[in-house]
């Protein structure tokens, strides 16, 4: 099969299933859903209480009862209303509003009233994050399929291209970041160490930074969300430190190929190695930053639990996020100049819209919130990671894996990007 056949039966496939992902997700907006069940989460310091609703009782409803003996005024946090997926939160009551929506009755029995029967009326006739969910699976099967599609073209070609698969390519990956681990952990210690040499503070610059970031908003929004949002001071810093960490690794990813011009036209190097070992250096700096983090945790009294542990799938997530994006970013950060310019207004429109000094949920109206919540990676883990470290609640769990799935296929069509082409690199820098 000739070469100009091979890529018109490409192209014709690659189209047919952009109009799939078009028509999918149209499909998924418009298909008419029902009501949905809503269940209700008390929680109230180490223990929560929940009550399930069927959708003819919520019809009905115009108020209801929920027994919790052991509540407390003092150490309640928040009221959570879920759906389908049972750690994604649709709406929640905090305790700055609770008085709106019930009492405390005798016996410890919660009393909700018409307008918390509303609430739950709402939020069942709503689907939207059902919705996106469905179009997000939809789009990372697009992706993959997209993927073996290129992958089968490339196979076909006669040119003696057909090395390029996803297999050869994922092996020939991990074989360059086993031979040049030693290099990246030294070339990103050689640069922290360079940062600092100058400095008259030293290394107590990567401690001030977030802090005195946390301090503005602190400062600027507390009033604003201080009294609805608890441990706020905990709560922004915790969320500027992966920010900060996604931020320096998209914004350096832009730049990357000609801030290392020298190395890049005089040796061969990995291009991901560039972008690997700025992320071990942003890395350690936020080790660092966690020094002010920890003692904030034990002055504002935040219980840990076991639910901790999850934040470590969205500190992964972030990780393969940046990667991945980093990588496509690098790639065309070496031929269109402009792209350092946009992604620096991108990513400070972006800042604000990821939940960094405010709650999704509670602080947008809603579709928006839900919205927010599941298109943007960003505001999901960091949401992610606030409840599990700060609340002990283990939530977003169906995002969090949907999520790095699309970043594992990201990262791949990076990796094949650059390899394809990083030899033109030079000829272009």
């Amino acid at each position: 099969m000739g070469t100009a056949k091979v890529q018109k039966i490409s192209a014709f496939i690659k189209i047919l299933l952009v109009l799939l992902l078009v028509a999918g997700t149209a499909l998924i907006a418009l298909y008419p859903l029902g009501n949905q069940p809503v269940t209700v989460i008390v929680y109230n310091g180490n223990t929560h209480v929940e009550k399930s609703f069927s959708v003819d009782e919520i019809e009905t409803l115009s108020g209801f009862e929920i027994p919790f003996p052991s509540f407390s005024s003092e150490t309640f946090s928040e009221v959570r209303l879920v759906r389908f997926f049972k750690t994604i939160c649709v709406d929640k009551i905090q305790s700055s509003v609770f008085d709106r929506y019930a009492v405390l009755g005798d016996g410890g029995v919660l009393s909700f009233n018409a307008a918390a029967a509303d609430l739950l009326r709402a939020n069942s006739h709503s689907a939207v994050m059902e919705r996106l969910i469905l179009a997000e699976a939809l789009l990372a099967a697009v992706m993959l399929l997209l993927i073996a599609v290129n992958a089968i073209e490339e196979a076909l070609l006669p040119d003696g291209r057909g090395n390029h698969g996803p297999i050869y390519e994922i092996g020939k990956f991990c074989s360059q970041i086993a031979r040049y681990r030693q290099y990246m952990f030294f070339a990103a210690r050689a640069d922290l160490n360079a940062e600092v040499a100058n400095s008259f503070l030293n290394r107590l610059w990567w401690l001030l930074e977030p802090l005195f970031n946390m301090l503005v908003y602190v400062t600027v929004f507390g009033r604003v969300m201080g009294n609805s949002v608890q441990h706020y001071a905990t709560f922004v810093y915790s969320a500027l430190l992966m920010w900060t960490f996604f931020n320096k690794t998209i914004m350096y990813s832009v730049k990357c190929i000609r801030t290392n011009r020298d190395i890049v036209t005089k040796v061969y190097m990995p291009k991901h190695v560039l972008i690997l070992t700025n992320m071990v250096l942003n890395f350690l700096k936020m080790l660092f930053s966690c020094l002010v983090l920890l003692p904030m945790l034990v002055i504002f009294k935040v219980h840990i639990t076991p639910a901790v542990l999850f934040v470590l799938p969205s500190y992964v997530l972030m990780f393969l996020l940046s990667f991945g994006i980093g990588m496509i970013f690098m790639h065309y950060g070496v031929y269109v100049d402009d792209l350092s310019y946009a992604s620096g207004i991108l990513l400070q429109m972006f800042m604000f819209l990821s939940g960094i000094f405010y709650d999704v949920i509670t602080s947008l109206p809603k579709p928006l919130n839900t919205m927010l919540l599941c298109l943007n990676p960003v505001a999901m883990f960091v949401d992610t990671m606030r409840n599990a470290l700060l609340n002990g609640i283990v939530c977003n769990v169906p995002l969090v894996v949907l999520w790095t799935l699309i970043a594992l296929l990201l990262g791949y069509m990076g990796i094949h990007i650059v390899y394809k082409n990083e030899n033109s690199y030079v000829k272009v820098i």
